[in-house]
């Protein structure tokens, strides 16, 4: 039997040295991650959401109710994305049907973003992020949508979606609604891409992409933007009356008899 003529103490360095060259090849052979494409899908229109047209900036918020609220906050908003349908609840499973918009349920990462909304501002009692079992069927109705968000004594509702935007770049549009009546109160907007992006975190995974990611950016602006729209809502509101004239200082002046009882 031949024996190896290689001496002992070499053997644990000829394995840590391969174990390094095998290293070496593999890491080298790893694909950068793909950079974050923006959202290409179906968008909404201006009729979808009941508005004639959004305003020229890609980012802001208008207020569309021409009188002042009264007694609106303290209050609760609701929040209801709109996506394009998936094919459940399709009678005859046809497009025109397929083609509606209806209601989605929002990632969890975006749910806790708007949970935080209300965060600082004591008028915003509470965040209600609505999903697609809060109504009988996904129906993208604005008026039905605003009846949910009444159930749940929310007196405002934000109903937003995926809206047109440059190449490279990914929009939001919604409009926030008053639940009792669900008359339009303000039309949100948000554009986010190459313009936005950021340097990396530090904090954060080379794998996190979110700085760069025109989906998560374009998120992250409209929430911001439905943040100050609401605080201009707050400055418009006018409290609700929460006494009664008193009849002793307001009534017709009249004779009240006094009454004199001994001790």
């Amino acid at each position: 039997m031949r024996k190896s003529t290689s001496p002992i103490w070499w053997r644990p360095v000829a394995f840590a040295t391969t174990l390094m060259l095998l290293w070496m090849l593999t890491s080298g052979c790893e694909e950068p991650e793909p950079a974050p494409v923006a959202y290409i899908g179906p968008t909404l229109t201006c009729s979808d959401l009941g508005v004639e047209r959004p305003a020229p900036e890609p980012t802001g918020f208008t207020i569309l109710e021409q009188q002042p609220s009264q007694g609106r906050f303290p209050g609760a908003l609701a929040v209801t994305r709109l996506m394009p349908p998936q094919g459940f609840f399709t009678p005859d499973n046809n497009d025109a049907t397929r083609n509606r918009w209806c209601i989605g349920t929002i990632k969890w990462e975006e749910a806790m973003g708007w949970n935080r909304l209300g965060n600082q501002i004591p008028d915003v009692r509470e965040v209600i992020v609505l999903d697609r079992f809060t109504t009988a069927k996904p129906d993208s109705e604005l008026a039905v949508l605003a009846a949910a968000a009444r159930r749940l004594e929310a007196g405002l509702c934000l109903v937003y979606g995926p809206s047109p935007a440059e190449p490279e770049y990914a929009g939001l549009w919604g409009v926030i609604l008053d639940t009792q009546t669900a008359a339009k109160v303000a039309f949100v907007q948000a554009q986010a891409g190459p313009a936005d992006y950021e340097p990396p975190h530090a904090d954060r995974r080379k794998e996190d992409l979110r700085h760069r990611d025109p989906n998560y950016l374009v998120q992250q602006k409209f929430q911001h933007q439905v943040r100050q729209c609401i605080l201009a809502l707050i400055e418009r509101d006018v409290p609700a009356t929460t006494t009664q004239p008193s009849p002793w200082k307001t009534g017709p002046p009249r004779a009240t008899p006094i009454y004199v009882v001994p001790q």
